[in-house]
């Protein structure tokens, strides 16, 4: 399975080889990722042995859990590349955040620490939000000229696949089409769109590591090309292990 999207220019960029992590919890001690230096280190090992080269650090930043500041975040990127240039792991860290979105969001685009090398601001939804207030801030990102980078959007819960009784069927088989009807849902996904978001799957939903109703979310957003990138969202030696047997199925 290749995920795949249209930009703009409406190309297709097909993602041909799995040489990036867009969304990887490598950094120890950082958030509830890699608890140790030897622990991320062994996810490095893991990703060079699958073909990785370049790893994004996105660790979480949430009000009140895990707040370690820009400078904690690039200080332990320095120091975890110095261990792997040492033990000659030929991987390239890039730092970057997990963003989670609620009030305090727009505190942080006074200084925002984006994928480093790109205007990407990798943003997560949580679970219980109010449908505008995700737009309002998500539009305020834009506005600062920034692109939201929606991370891992199948296990967002704004965005649902069908009722209990499996009565959005149809609307789910006409947005792949790209004719559906006008449903909170895919108003949402158009939004997003509207305002320049880009989308980031988890590589591990494309086979269950999540649950089968993600999976088939994560497959229906593939069909209809949403996807712009790829991520593991690893935190953890067998976490990783577990993903990269996945990825291989594909």
């Amino acid at each position: 399975m290749t995920l795949s999207t249209v930009p703009p220019d409406d190309s297709r960029l097909i993602f041909r080889e799995r040489v990036k992590d867009y969304h990887c919890h490598i950094l120890p001690g950082i958030d509830d990722g890699a608890e140790t230096l030897e622990s991320a280190l062994s996810m490095a090992r893991l990703f060079h042995e699958a073909g990785y080269r370049e790893i994004y650090c996105t660790s979480h930043h949430i009000r009140g859990k895990y707040e370690a500041s820009s400078t904690d975040v690039f200080d332990a990127r320095c120091k975890l590349q110095a261990e792997l240039d040492r033990e000659n792991i030929a991987i390239k860290l890039l730092v970057g955040r997990e963003h989670y979105l609620d009030e305090f969001l727009l505190d942080h685009l006074k200084q925002p620490l984006l994928l480093e090398g790109t205007n990407l601001f990798l943003v997560e939804i949580p679970a219980f939000i109010a449908i505008e207030l995700v737009k309002e801030i998500l539009f305020q990102v834009a506005c600062r000229g920034y692109v939201p980078l929606i991370a891992h959007p199948e296990r967002c819960n704004l965005l649902e696949l069908a009722d209990q009784g499996g009565k959005k069927s149809k609307f789910w088989d006409s947005w792949i089409t790209r004719n559906a009807p006008v449903d909170n849902e895919v108003n949402l996904l158009r939004y997003f769109q509207d305002i320049g978001c880009q989308f980031q799957a988890n590589l591990g939903s494309f086979h269950g590591l999540y649950g089968r109703y993600v999976q088939k979310k994560a497959e229906a957003f593939e069909k209809a090309g949403l996807y712009t990138h790829l991520g593991t969202d690893a935190h953890n030696p067998e976490h990783l292990k577990t993903i990269l047997k996945i990825g291989k199925r594909l």
